[in-house]
């Protein structure tokens, strides 16, 4: 076994804290990974791993040897894309992260296409709501809403969201249209939230700004909760427009407050600033870019 498969190995027992789970996925003994890291750790004259009760877990030594192997890893992965990148198709695994709602909404009906045009890359989906660490998580791109904090990581505008106030035809029926933002404080308000807090709602008209405190019966940080519940009549919420795109055509939700406008964020790609964007990254950027220029709810304004 090479050196480099020494380090590939030696990443994935890190990664899984597991010496059966890293065996698995090299497709090797668990006898035979733990002999492998063990004549690594003699080579090096150091001890890179250390069991606790949770399973493996990184020596001080072991998590400076992990980040160097990490980024040599990648190198070597760079540099295969590197080489003959105009001779060959872009290959390997894209891992990505994106919010919930966004990938089956959006990206899912689509990837046929770009599945036919590079059938050598296979994409691996880490839906979060949260903003994962990139490089901790070995993700080569996210995207995100919002104003980006990190000046470390590397952006480019896709696409802009617009937040929509939004109920149901069936619950409009029973509890009536608020027509101003005050009148909000009178129906079931469907709150999204962060870190258990609820997100204010803010609305402008002119020179007129108005800030509302959700509260009602729902509570969620989860868009397609949010989605369910109103679609099930059990009050207003909050959303990005796309959230709801085929039920504002069906007539199922309808949209409230028109005269009002509410916030409008940018949708960014996201990738490491201490790594170059792979070429299986930057086709599948090319890809969203598209997408959203295709959508009204999506497309930058």
């Amino acid at each position: 076994m090479d050196r480099l498969d020494v380090l590939n190995l030696f990443l994935r027992v890190a990664e899984a804290g597991s010496f059966s789970k890293a065996a698995q996925q090299s497709g090797i003994a668990q006898s035979t990974a733990s002999k492998r890291i063990a004549s690594l750790e003699k080579r090096l004259g150091a001890h890179l791993l250390r069991r606790t009760s949770r399973g493996i877990a990184l020596t001080s030594a072991g998590q400076h040897y992990y980040d160097e192997a990490l980024r040599l890893v990648d190198a070597f992965e760079q540099l295969d894309e590197t080489v003959g990148k105009r001779e060959r198709t872009p290959a390997g695994v894209l891992r990505l992260t994106c919010p919930p709602g966004l990938a089956t909404s959006y990206l899912l009906p689509r990837l046929g296409s770009f599945r036919a045009e590079f059938p050598r890359i296979s994409l691996d989906f880490v839906v979060s709501q949260g903003n994962l660490n990139l490089v901790e998580e070995r993700i080569d791109l996210a995207i995100r809403f919002g104003d980006l904090e990190d000046s470390e990581m590397r952006s480019r505008q896709v696409g802009t969201a617009e937040a929509i106030v939004v109920a149901s035809a069936a619950y409009l029926r029973e509890r009536g249209e608020p027509t101003t933002p005050y009148e909000l404080r009178d129906h079931a308000l469907i709150a999204s939230a962060r870190n258990g807090k609820p997100r204010s709602w803010a609305f402008r008209r002119g020179q007129e700004c108005v800030t509302i405190d959700p509260h009602g019966p729902i509570q969620s940080d989860d868009v397609e909760l949010t989605r369910g519940a109103v679609k099930s009549g059990l009050g207003i919420a909050h959303a990005a427009s796309w959230l709801f795109k085929d039920e504002l055509v069906s007539g199922e939700v309808r949209r409230l407050l028109t005269n009002y406008q509410c916030l409008i964020v940018p949708i960014s790609a996201v990738w490491s600033g201490d790594r170059s964007l792979p070429r299986r990254a930057a086709v599948f950027l090319t890809y969203l870019e598209a997408i959203c220029a295709s959508e009204p709810t999506l497309r930058i304004r």
